[in-house]
C-alpha cells in the first residue's frame, strides 16, 4: 500500500450534471469532467485505462447515477474514484441531496439522497481505498455520513479506508465564478494534479493535494474544501508529481489545514507596563511566530474542567478588562457568572479565578437558561458595570458587577427579534460587543445574517449594530454596517483598538473530522454607508462592506506542545469564542506590540477544552 495505486485494478466514475430545466445551468462542469478525465488518464500522472474510467453527463435518473457507481464499484480492487459535481441541497432534516437535470431546489423526490450514493460505495465496492468528492453546495454535510462507524464495511470486505473531499463545508454554497472554464474547487484540484507541487516528492498523497488546493482557495477568498480521512489513505501515494524536485525544507511552523474565526471581545488600554516571558503553558517549549504582526506567547489549561466554590467552571464565552493584569469572563451557562480572573502569573498566561457572580433579574431572582443566553461583554465604568448581550431575545443589558444584578436594557430595534418575531436566527444573534474607549459608541455583531441577507458565495454577510450613548447612561440604536465573513466563518466577537471607527472581529467556524477554525481581522468602519434601510444584503455592493486585513490565523500559530481530545489541523486550536487587548509590551522581542488574551468555551464537553492564550500583536 505504500506504493502507487495499480490503475489497471483501479476504477474511476465522474458524474457532471450542468444543464438543468428548472435550477441555473452550470456550464463548468463539462470543462470539469474533461479536466478530470484528462487528469487520471494520463500515463505521466496516473494512466487511468480505457474501461475503467466511467463519464456520466447530466444523468436524468436516480439509477443513471448509481448503477455506473455501482459497475466502477464492483470493477476496482485497488482504488476507487466516484466524483459528482453539479447542485446540491439539504431538506429540512439536513439530509444532502445531488441534483439531475429535472431537480428542482429543496423538491427531494426530485433528486438523489447522497446517502444512495454512499450505500452503493458501501455495498459494493471490494477496493483498498475509497476516494468520494462532491463539487456541490453544502458538500460538506456529507463528512457527517462518511463519519458514522456503523456506516462501514465490514472488515471482511478488505477495506483499508476512505477518503472524503468535499468543495464546501456543509453551510457554505460552492462557486462556480463567472468567466472561468472549471468551478473553483475543481478548477483548482485539477490544476494541482496537472502541474503538480515544485520542490516536492516523487508521489503526491491526497492530503498534499488537499493542502495545496486549500491554501489556493483560501488565499483568493473563495469556499474552503473540506476532507475526512478514515484508514489514513490520505497519507499513501495517490499520483505522481509532474513537479518533482527535491524535498523542501522542514517548515518553520505549522500550517494549518482549516480556517477559523476566534472571538474577540472589547478591551480598553490599560497603562499598566507588562514584562512576558515565551514560555508556553506547559513549559515543554516556546511560543512563536504566528504572522508577520503575531507571536503566540503562551496558553494554560489550568481553567479547564476545574471548579470554583463547588460549581464547574465553564462555557467562557467573553472577556474584557477590569484594570492591570485582572480580567472579567463571562459564562454562557444557563446560571450565567462573572468570573474575576488574575490574567498573568510568573510570566506565563496562568490564570487564577479571584471572585465569581451569578448574573440576576433585577428582583434578584436567577435566570432560568431559556430567558438569557450571555454571548458577549464589555466593561464600564473602571469594571464596576458591564454591558452584556444575550443572544435570546436577543437583548443588551448593563449589570452591576458586585450584586450581578440587572440595572437597565436598550432598545432592540425589531428586525433584529428572533423569528418569528424578527429576521435573527435563533442562537445565532448577538454574539460579539465593543464599546469605544471615550464609551460614545457601543457596537453589537451578530453571528449569522439575518433572514433575507442571504450568502454571497459561500460567505455570510452579516451585520454590525452601533449604538450612541455615554457612560453609565443609555444606548440608542445609532447606524448598522455591512460585514462579510471568511466562507464557512461565523462573526464570533469584535475588540476596540482605541482607534476611531477601527476594530479587531474574531471569526471562528468548525468543520466535522477537522476541527476549529480561529482568525482575527483588523477592521475599518470609517466612511461606511448605514446600511440600516436596506432590506438585503446578498447583493451589496463591495465598498458597502467594511474593509478588513487578516491579523493571523490561529492555526498557524506554533503548537507549543498543545494536546486537543478531538482532530484539530493544529492541536493548539479550540472553541475561542473570547479576546481581550491589553497593555502594550515594554521589553524583549515583542516591545511596542500589544498583549491580546483570548479563551474558549467548552461548551462543558469532555471532546472541547477551556484554554486561555496570550498573544503580542500589532494590530495598526
Amino acid at each position: 500500500m505504500n506504493a502507487l495505486p495499480d490503475p489497471k485494478r483501479s476504477a474511476a466514475v465522474v458524474v457532471g450534471v450542468g444543464e438543468y430545466t428548472r435550477m441555473p445551468e452550470l456550464p463548468a462542469v463539462k470543462e470539469n469532467r474533461e479536466r478530470l478525465k484528462a487528469v487520471l488518464t494520463d500515463p505521466e500522472i496516473w494512466g487511468l485505462p480505457e474501461g475503467r474510467f466511467h463519464e456520466v453527463p447530466d444523468p436524468m435518473h436516480a439509477a443513471d447515477l448509481i448503477d455506473p457507481v455501482i459497475e466502477a464499484a464492483q470493477q476496482a480492487r485497488d482504488t476507487l474514484i466516484v466524483y459528482y459535481a453539479g447542485h446540491g441541497f439539504i431538506d429540512h432534516k439536513g439530509e444532502l441531496f445531488l441534483t439531475l437535470p429535472e431537480s428542482r431546489n429543496r423538491r427531494r423526490h426530485t433528486a438523489v439522497p447522497y446517502d444512495w450514493l454512499r450505500q452503493a460505495i458501501l455495498e459494493h465496492s471490494g477496493a483498498e481505498r475509497r476516494v468520494v468528492i462532491l463539487d456541490c453546495c453544502y458538500s460538506g454535510r456529507a463528512l457527517e455520513g462518511m463519519s458514522d462507524p456503523a456506516a462501514e464495511l465490514p472488515a471482511a470486505a478488505g477495506i483499508n479506508g476512505s477518503y472524503l473531499l468535499t468543495s464546501a463545508a456543509e453551510n457554505v454554497q460552492a462557486l462556480s465564478p463567472r468567466g472561468e472554464d472549471c468551478t473553483a474547487f475543481t478548477g483548482e484540484l485539477t490544476r494541482v494534479l496537472r502541474e503538480g507541487i515544485p520542490d516536492g516528492e516523487e508521489f503526491l498523497t491526497l492530503d498534499a493535494v488537499y493542502g495545496r488546493v486549500l491554501h489556493a482557495l483560501r488565499d483568493k477568498g473563495r469556499p474552503e474544501p473540506q476532507e475526512q480521512d478514515r484508514g489514513q489513505i490520505g497519507r499513501l501515494p495517490f499520483v505522481r508529481n509532474r513537479a518533482e524536485g527535491p524535498p523542501p525544507p522542514p517548515p518553520r511552523r505549522r500550517q494549518g489545514t482549516v480556517l477559523g474565526v476566534a472571538t474577540a471581545t472589547l478591551l480598553a488600554a490599560v497603562a499598566v507596563p507588562v514584562t512576558w516571558k515565551l514560555t508556553t503553558g506547559d513549559d515543554r517549549g516556546y511560543g512563536g511566530p504566528c504572522s508577520e504582526r503575531v507571536s503566540l506567547l503562551g496558553f494554560s489549561d489550568r481553567l479547564d474542567k476545574t471548579e470554583y466554590h463547588g460549581e464547574p467552571v465553564s462555557g467562557l464565552s467573553s472577556l474584557a478588562p477590569r484594570g492591570g493584569s485582572r480580567l472579567l469572563a463571562l459564562s454562557d451557562t444557563a446560571s450565567p457568572r462573572l468570573y474575576e480572573l488574575s490574567a498573568k502569573a510568573r510570566g506565563k498566561p496562568e490564570p487564577h479565578i479571584l471572585d465569581s457572580t451569578l448574573l440576576r433579574r433585577k428582583d434578584g431572582t436567577a435566570y432560568s437558561g431559556e430567558d438569557f443566553d450571555a454571548e458577549a461583554m464589555v466593561t464600564e465604568d473602571g469594571g464596576r458595570t458591564v454591558l452584556v448581550a444575550s443572544e435570546s431575545g436577543p437583548s443588551i443589558s448593563r449589570f452591576d458587577v458586585g450584586s450581578g444584578r440587572l440595572v437597565t436594557g436598550f432598545p432592540v430595534p425589531e428586525r433584529f427579534r428572533i423569528a418569528p418575531d424578527g429576521d435573527g436566527q435563533r442562537s445565532e444573534s448577538f454574539e460579539s460587543m465593543a464599546l469605544s474607549p471615550d464609551g460614545r459608541y457601543l457596537y453589537v455583531g451578530i453571528e449569522s445574517p439575518l433572514s433575507g441577507d442571504g450568502s454571497r458565495q459561500g460567505r455570510a454577510p452579516v451585520r454590525i449594530l452601533r449604538y450612541k450613548g455615554k457612560p453609565g447612561g443609555d444606548y440608542v440604536p445609532d447606524r448598522q454596517f455591512a460585514y462579510l465573513t471568511g466562507s464557512g466563518l461565523r462573526l464570533a466577537d469584535l475588540v476596540a483598538t482605541g482607534e476611531d471607527g477601527v476594530l479587531l472581529a474574531l471569526e471562528r467556524g468548525y468543520a466535522e473530522g477537522q476541527g476549529n477554525a480561529v482568525r482575527m481581522h483588523r477592521v475599518s468602519l470609517r466612511d461606511l454607508p448605514d446600511v440600516a434601510g436596506e432590506e438585503s444584503l446578498a447583493e451589496a455592493p463591495q465598498e458597502a462592506f467594511a474593509r478588513k486585513r487578516t491579523l493571523f490565523d490561529l492555526a498557524e500559530c506554533p503548537d507549543s506542545g498543545a494536546r486537543s481530545p478531538q482532530k484539530q489541523s493544529n492541536p493548539l486550536l479550540d472553541n475561542v469564542e473570547g479576546a481581550a487587548l491589553g497593555p502594550r509590551l515594554t521589553e524583549g522581542d515583542d516591545k511596542g506590540r500589544r498583549l491580546l488574551y483570548l479563551v474558549s468555551d467548552d461548551n462543558d464537553s469532555a471532546m472541547q477544552v477551556t484554554r486561555f492564550y496570550a498573544l503580542a500583536v500589532d494590530p495598526d
